[in-house]
């Protein structure tokens, strides 16, 4: 099911932000309204908040929405990182 909701996320249009999903809890109900959520994000995102990150809750589901923007650099915060220990 969650490879249904990727796709579906995948699907949205959301010009000038490229968003990842992470499932941090799952269940066998489809969650419903995702595609409303984000655009509700998206609105806030334009209003001004810095947030870029938010955590959608319903049906037993936890789902985690980052929204990187397309025409910028990451912000340091959500940045990925790889990180390399040398042993002696």
């Amino acid at each position: 099911m969650y490879n249904t909701i990727l796709e579906q996320a995948s699907k949205i249009k959301t010009p000038g932000f490229f968003i990842t999903v992470e499932c941090s809890k799952e269940t066998d109900k489809m969650p419903e309204a995702i595609e409303d959520f984000i655009f509700a994000k998206l609105e806030l995102i334009k209003q001004g908040t810095s947030a870029r990150k938010f955590v959608y809750q319903q049906d037993g589901w936890r789902l985690i929405f980052t929204f990187f923007p397309t025409n910028e650099v990451v912000d340091e915060r959500y940045a990925l990182k790889n990180k390399v220990y040398k042993r002696l």
